[in-house]
């Protein structure tokens, strides 16, 4: 595959804001580096760099980009932003601020204990969902736990950039087109 520049100019773009949006949030309260607005935030990021992406590449390619290879370029600048996260993420819980994951996992828990609650569960087995939840919390914070976040977060992503592809691609009729 012959990759085109522009994606790693976008993508190294749209991971750089990826990291201001994740710094911001974690100057601004740790409330919000856990919360749902920042991942709000980076979903919009990514769809947006989807989109900005799959049309530069074939603005720049003469107007015209096959399906796989928007998708394969939609999927690089997916992992750029993705790795930079995992990294950023990995240095600050691990790294920077240690602590930070003790008071991540407390935050969380209270909101899982209280929409636990709301739906009846108590006892034992609240308990038990609390010791689960807190061990995948903190496994998530761990080097594998971020390959695996990155690896889910790909093919999750990969649904997403499916779609944006079937919508920015476009073949000239007039050549046959072999990517």
């Amino acid at each position: 595959m012959r990759i085109n520049q522009l994606v790693w100019q976008h993508g190294g773009m749209a991971a750089l804001i990826s990291v201001i949006l994740s710094l911001v949030a974690y100057i601004l309260g740790v409330e919000l580096l856990v919360g749902w607005q920042l991942g709000l935030a980076q979903s919009v990021l990514i769809i947006t760099t989807m989109i900005i992406v799959s049309r530069a590449i074939r603005r720049d390619e003469g107007g015209f980009i096959s399906y796989w290879r928007v998708f394969q370029h939609i999927i690089l600048s997916l992992l750029c932003i993705l790795f930079a996260s995992a990294v950023f993420n990995f240095v600050l819980f691990n790294i920077i601020n240690p602590e930070l994951v003790d008071v991540v996992v407390d935050i969380s828990l209270e909101k899982v204990e209280e929409m636990m609650i709301s739906f009846g569960l108590e006892g034992d087995l609240l308990q038990e969902t609390l010791i689960e939840t807190e061990k995948e919390i903190r496994n998530g914070y761990s080097l594998i736990g971020s390959i695996k976040g990155v690896v889910f977060s790909t093919i999750f992503g990969a649904i997403i950039a499916l779609i944006v592809s079937a919508t920015q691609y476009k073949i000239d009729h007039q050549k046959p087109n072999f990517n």
